[in-house]
């Protein structure tokens, strides 16, 4: 039962700390120009030309076509993909979904999945997750909703892509899930709840939250000790505070780390200021920051990474697909405000930490999957029912992180993260890399290698095979 003193407490504290992170927001984005700018003719053309050329349906971009795939209640995922059409005469290839993160969509991949090599190799599909993109909005982001729908539409997507017919060989093909940042919480807790789902998941920079949680309680435990004894004798136990500050450095640079969190839990009105306050300058500001330090920002990089976050518009609404499918009437005609709402209720619903209650429908699909097999799939030996570690992944999984994250204290992410791995896991780092790796230049050469790696069957190591494009990278953890 909650304290009734404390929560209201904890509330106050985190609606105060909320407001002071809005404001320093605010104020950074006003000292690097970014708020008070106004678009230039220059911008506006790029920006449109590259919300045409991502959105509009009857369209390819960069060699992938946009389709839909619509669930038993009528929600509709909009995804792109290298594959004109299935058939049982088409060749088998293994498929890859790519899952974005936070203020994307599927453009936010646009540099890993135009790889000619890459789509040569497998089928790719890149899905807009709810409320972003070309996918139709929930009326609730909870952990049920999202992941509901979300493993509703892989089991639908590998029916649709011939893996889980008749005829499957399941010795030759693989389905690998690609997730990054949310794309990535939601993927790991797939990966945790839904082993059965894919053959392997590649994870980048994303928290595994049963992992982040017990590391936090472990050194703010740890903390609390060293302070007891402290006070108990200060001058005799001078060294123990020294201590318990080292115990809690992590936690509180997460703290820090994580105040936009916070400020995306504020009340609707605070929400929809941050999002469409200066033009738009919050999600300009962290596209910006995403492209990292190597390179040019061009004025057609900025637009490119705002198109991806706006999505269609009422132009490339009127559009459609070969198959004479559309978007909602709501995708394509909601201010952004309201649709950056929806990309933040993520946060706001609790859909990394609560609880996911599987409909009947879900657990006979996922028992589907293994074919009656001992409730496993071949690939972690995992089932529905598998009992485990709390949080703890039931896949094979390869974690791929870029060790200057802004967003995300390592030791917090990283240690003991052997004890939520299965066999044939991996853990890679890429030291010169930040939060957003598949925009990064260097990282976005890694994960396409690492991605190559995984699709070719995982016949040769790793670390050889992603240091030739990133020196330096090394496989730190294997399972």
């Amino acid at each position: 039962m909650a304290n009734p003193v404390l929560a209201p407490l904890s509330s106050a504290v985190a609606f105060a700390y909320g407001i002071l992170t809005m404001i320093l927001y605010f104020l950074m984005s006003v000292k690097n120009g970014l708020f008070f700018e106004k678009p230039t003719k220059e911008f506006q053309s790029e920006l449109d030309a590259a919300r045409t050329r991502f959105w509009n349906l009857s369209e390819q971009v960069d060699g992938l076509r946009h389709q839909f795939l619509t669930l038993r209640d009528g929600f509709k995922f909009h995804y792109v993909t290298n594959v004109a059409s299935v058939t049982p005469d088409t060749p088998s290839k293994p498929l890859v979904i790519f899952i974005h993160g936070f203020p994307d969509s599927w453009v936010g991949w646009r540099k890993v999945i135009s790889s000619a090599q890459l789509q040569d190799a497998c089928s790719i599909v890149a899905v807009d997750l709810p409320g972003y993109g070309g996918s139709d909005k929930l009326q609730k982001y909870t952990a049920t909703e999202v992941l509901e729908k979300l493993t509703e539409y892989i089991i639908a997507l590998r029916e649709r892509y011939g893996f889980d017919g008749p005829t499957h060989d399941q010795t030759s093909e693989k389905v690998i899930i690609v997730a990054h940042d949310w794309g990535c919480i939601l993927a790991m807790r797939l990966a945790a709840d839904a082993p059965q789902l894919a053959d392997r998941f590649i994870l980048t920079n994303g928290p595994l939250v049963g992992l982040v949680s017990s590391n936090i309680k472990r050194r703010v435990s740890s903390a609390v000790k060293l302070m007891k004894m402290f006070l108990h004798s200060p001058l005799q136990s001078r060294s123990m505070l020294g201590k318990a500050l080292h115990a809690l450095k992590p936690v509180i640079r997460q703290v820090a780390l994580s105040g936009y969190v916070f400020s995306l839990q504020l009340p609707l009105p605070f929400v929809r200021l941050q999002g469409a306050s200066g033009d738009r300058a919050l999600v300009r500001m962290i596209h910006k920051m995403a492209h990292g330090p190597v390179g040019e920002y061009t004025v057609k990089d900025a637009a490119e990474s705002m198109a991806g976050s706006l999505g269609p518009s009422a132009k490339e609404g009127a559009s459609e697909t070969a198959d004479h499918e559309k978007y909602s009437e709501n995708v394509a005609r909601q201010p952004f405000s309201e649709k950056f709402v929806h990309m933040t209720s993520y946060y706001r619903h609790g859909t990394s930490v609560r609880r996911w209650n599987k409909s009947i429908e879900t657990i006979t699909g996922l028992y589907g999957l293994g074919r009656g097999n001992d409730l496993g799939r071949r690939s972690s030996r995992a089932g529905v029912f598998d009992e485990g570690p709390k949080g703890a992944l039931k896949a094979n999984a390869t974690v791929v992180w870029g060790l200057n994250d802004d967003a995300l204290d390592p030791r917090l992410n990283f240690d003991g993260i052997g004890d939520y791995l299965v066999h044939n896991s991996q853990v890679i780092t890429l030291p010169r890399s930040g939060h957003f790796t598949p925009v990064e230049q260097e990282s976005v050469s890694a994960l396409q290698k690492i991605v190559e790696w995984a699709v070719a069957g995982e016949k040769d190591d790793v670390d050889p095979v992603v240091k030739a494009v990133y020196p330096g990278a090394s496989v730190t953890l294997r399972t």
